[in-house]
């Protein structure tokens, strides 16, 4: 389904109002978005299948797992935990990285640390990551910080905007941070409109696609599906079981631990 598209913009105003009142019905929804109810079910029924939502009798209810995180977290509450450790992580990850390539990577505190600790390399990073602006990089970085809707609470660049610009652009690797990594549902995140932005970077990258994720994030469920795991070729990581790690390596995801 297109980002951008009527069915998106519905579904983004249909996640909404579940995030506001914890329930939701097809009579209303139908009412507040002016289309069937035929067309409200459809839309439910996508949602549900794609992991954003649970399917309930005449409507629907948040994601029923008791591994979802809620609410969010603050930008600057992340940015203080585990630090050392995506530390570790982000120096690790720098080794995947050579001169001269263009780089995605999206919001969150753990690719923040990987940006910092990318030193005497030529590389251009493009990120919706608006807490780079005040962060010490090295000179020889290029970065260039996508427009569109602010978000203070992560501190990103999201909506329509942000995608268009991403549509015309190509990288050589995409690094991704994610609230969670499990191996029934891939990569999830707190925030809907974050997941078309990840989506578009995974999409527009010729090399590798990296995630980097700290302990506390393996196994971990949050509310909304970003990316399959069938998508990510190499996950950085301070830690996780051998029972996850040899599901991710059948899954075709190279694990590096830092």
């Amino acid at each position: 389904m297109g980002v951008g598209s009527i069915a998106y913009n519905r579904h983004l105003r249909i996640l909404e109002k579940l995030k506001d009142q914890c329930t939701v019905r097809v009579d209303e929804l139908s009412e507040l978005l002016n289309v069937s109810q035929v067309t409200i079910r459809r839309d439910l029924d996508y949602l549900n299948a794609k992991g954003f939502l649970t399917r309930t009798h005449g409507g629907a209810s948040p994601l029923k797992t008791k591994d979802v995180i809620h609410p969010e977290s603050g930008f600057r509450e992340k940015d203080v935990s585990y630090t050392q450790e995506k530390q570790r992580i982000a120096q690790k990850c720098v080794e995947l990285i050579s001169d001269d390539e263009i780089i995605f990577i999206n919001s969150g505190s753990t690719v923040l640390f990987f940006l910092q600790a990318l030193q005497n390399k030529h590389v251009k990073v493009i990120t919706n990551n608006a807490a780079v602006i005040d962060k010490k990089l090295d000179p020889r970085l290029e970065v260039m910080i996508l427009g569109g809707e602010y978000r203070a609470q992560s501190r990103s660049f999201v909506g329509e905007f942000a995608n268009n610009a991403l549509r015309n652009i190509y990288s050589s690797h995409t690094v991704l941070g994610t609230n969670g990594v499990s191996l029934e549902r891939g990569l999830t995140t707190t925030v809907y409109q974050e997941c078309s932005i990840n989506q578009l970077m995974i999409q527009n990258t010729h090399g590798k696609v990296i995630v980097l994720a700290d302990h506390t994030k393996m196994g971990t469920i949050s509310n909304f599906v970003s990316a399959d795991l069938s998508k990510i070729d190499i996950l950085v990581t301070d830690g996780c079981s051998d029972e996850m790690r040899e599901g991710l390596e059948r899954r075709g995801v190279q694990v590096i631990l830092a």
